[in-house]
């Protein structure tokens, strides 16, 4: 009897097969490698600056959305090292050259780069509610472009989205706790 993660393997390996035969087109090559940078700590900093650069009172986002980011890459880096799950270019038989960008052969699972998407939407979106939905659609274009890129099996995104927003969640819980605990330290110091 199949266990569920050899399930989950043969259905993810049965999904890049047909996204793999239906691949070649040369614009959605074009427009996935680029949309795989969504997923990048590099968007996430042109965030940063977009946000800092907004009001004065947003500036605390900066250091929120840095300590997520530094967690959810942390995070997804060492249960890569500790799965070392094959890349699904790898597991059909392709070559490095057969695909269009580079990364390391056997850290698939979870998607790091999808992780850091759905980390910064997640902080952002919490903070500016009506960018949620374009926020989070940016976030799920990053994840279906890795694996159209043969780099990531759905269930490496599906894992990167949930540590990206379980990160965030984290990481804003903490920090809103902080912020209200010195609210009150200073009210009461004020009216002690």
């Amino acid at each position: 009897m199949m266990n569920l993660i050899e399930y989950i393997q043969m259905i993810d390996t049965a999904a890049m097969m047909q996204i793999y035969l239906a691949g070649g087109n040369s614009f959605l090559d074009f427009a996935a490698v680029l949309l795989s940078y969504l997923g990048t700590f590099r968007a996430g900093a042109i965030l940063l600056a977009i946000i800092f650069a907004l009001k004065k009172e947003t500036r605390p986002l900066i250091f929120i959305l840095a300590v997520a980011l530094l967690a959810s890459s942390g995070t997804t880096g060492i249960i890569k090292d500790i799965v070392a799950r094959p890349r699904p270019y790898v597991e059909l038989g392709l070559g490095a050259a057969d695909i269009l960008i580079q990364v390391r052969p056997y850290v698939s699972f979870p998607s790091g780069h999808t992780a850091t998407a759905f980390t910064t939407a997640a902080v952002a979106a919490y903070y500016f509610r009506k960018w949620a939905v374009p926020l989070f659609l940016a976030a799920c274009i990053a994840g279906l472009a890795r694996i159209y890129l043969l780099v990531h099996y759905p269930s490496d995104v599906i894992a990167g989205a949930a540590i990206g927003i379980a990160v965030a969640a984290i990481v804003i819980y903490v920090f809103e706790r902080e912020r209200r605990r010195a609210r009150e330290d200073d009210h009461f110091e004020e009216n002690g």
